[in-house]
């Protein structure tokens, strides 16, 4: 584990080099010390916080990061401090020099195919033989997501513009007829998707597992560059660190294809939600052509991901993943605005359906 922590409160006298991320629930910045030495400090935003488990979480990344084995602590960087009092809930971590997320890496036309499967590999083979440890779970995995999965009906059916995906006995989205979200929210816990979400080992989870939450060094100058990976913020947006060992592939490949991040920067397009529109009829398309994804299509992130998933625990259960999916579209339901909600919650409801 990492060594005892023993400071309570932010680090003083610091000077704020930058803002790295304005996050749901956090700030996330460089400080230098006194002493001319770096951190990164992430903060909670209290109550401009978005969606209901801002605090909570924050609280439980960093005790991630407290209790992590020596086998896996080199995958993130280590922590220097942690408060949770009234100065708010933070913690501070080393400073990893000439560091970039991979996603930046990945837009940036870095990798060849190559790499990126020597990245996924190791990658791969650390998450999911290593970082995924049994572990015990106090909540299974299944009441956090239909809890989920409920709280974002009940925010759908009290606007007017979202009530329709809620209420209506039978939709179509992307040219597909599926049952509305409140009739597949009644199927829900008499069906066997639940069951198989919670026999599976409970494992150990990242729990936010895609390429903006992975750091490599800026310039790759040797062999064993797509191997030097840094994890970083742990811990999904509605507090889940434990549970299926799919949960963590899920979330990567849905960055991975190009589907997370082009929801997140709005380039998607939906239809269905004019009120000229023809009723019941919904659809959501992303922006291929636009060059802040094409570095998606032009080098596969995901298939070898998912071939080390597969070598640890079998094939996917397509339908718990369907259902994961619903899930981390359910949680940016009740975080996000504008055309990315509309986007996600499609999505929540087409992947709901696909999970039966």
């Amino acid at each position: 584990m990492n060594p005892i922590i023993t400071a309570h409160t932010p680090t003083e006298n610091v000077v704020i080099e930058c803002l790295l991320r304005d996050g749901y629930w956090d700030r996330t910045e460089i400080i230098r010390l006194a002493d001319g030495s770096r951190r990164v400090r992430k903060q909670g935003k209290g109550n401009d916080s978005a969606g209901p488990w801002g605090t909570d979480n924050l609280r439980q990344e960093a005790l991630y990061l407290l209790n992590l084995e020596t086998d896996v602590a080199n995958l993130f960087p280590q922590l220097q401090s942690y408060w949770d009092n009234n100065h708010g809930v933070g913690y501070e971590m080393s400073f990893l020099e000439q560091r970039i997320d991979v996603a930046q890496l990945a837009r940036q036309g870095v990798f060849d195919q190559d790499q990126a499967d020597t990245f996924q590999k190791y990658l791969g083979t650390r998450v999911f033989s290593q970082l995924q440890c049994p572990t015990s779970i106090q909540t299974p995995l299944s009441h956090n997501i239909t809890d989920t999965l409920r709280s974002a009906c009940q925010w759908m059916t009290e606007h007017p513009d979202f009530v329709g995906l809620v209420k209506s006995p039978e939709l179509v989205i992307n040219n597909q007829s599926v049952a509305g979200l409140e009739y597949n929210l009644s199927r829900l816990g008499k069906s066997e998707v639940l069951q198989a979400l919670d026999q599976q080992p409970q494992v150990r989870l990242h729990g936010d597992l895609h390429l903006e939450n992975m750091l490599l060094p800026a310039k790759g100058c040797n062999p064993e560059w797509p191997t030097q990976v840094t994890l970083i913020d742990p811990v999904s947006v509605a507090g889940v660190q434990a549970g299926h060992p799919l949960f963590d592939l899920g979330k990567y490949e849905s960055y991975a294809i190009g589907e997370l991040p082009a929801m997140r920067q709005r380039k998607v397009s939906v239809m269905g939600f004019d009120p000229s529109s023809e009723s019941g009829c919904y659809g959501f398309e992303l922006h291929w052509q636009d060059p802040e994804l094409a570095p998606f299509r032009r080098i596969n992130w995901h298939s070898s991901m998912r071939t080390c998933y597969e070598a640890q625990y079998g094939s996917v259960d397509q339908a718990v993943y369907e259902l994961l999916q619903a899930y981390y579209a359910a949680a940016m339901v009740l975080c996000t605005k504008g055309v990315e909600r509309q986007a996600r919650a499609l999505k929540l409801v087409l992947s709901l359906h696909l999970s039966f």
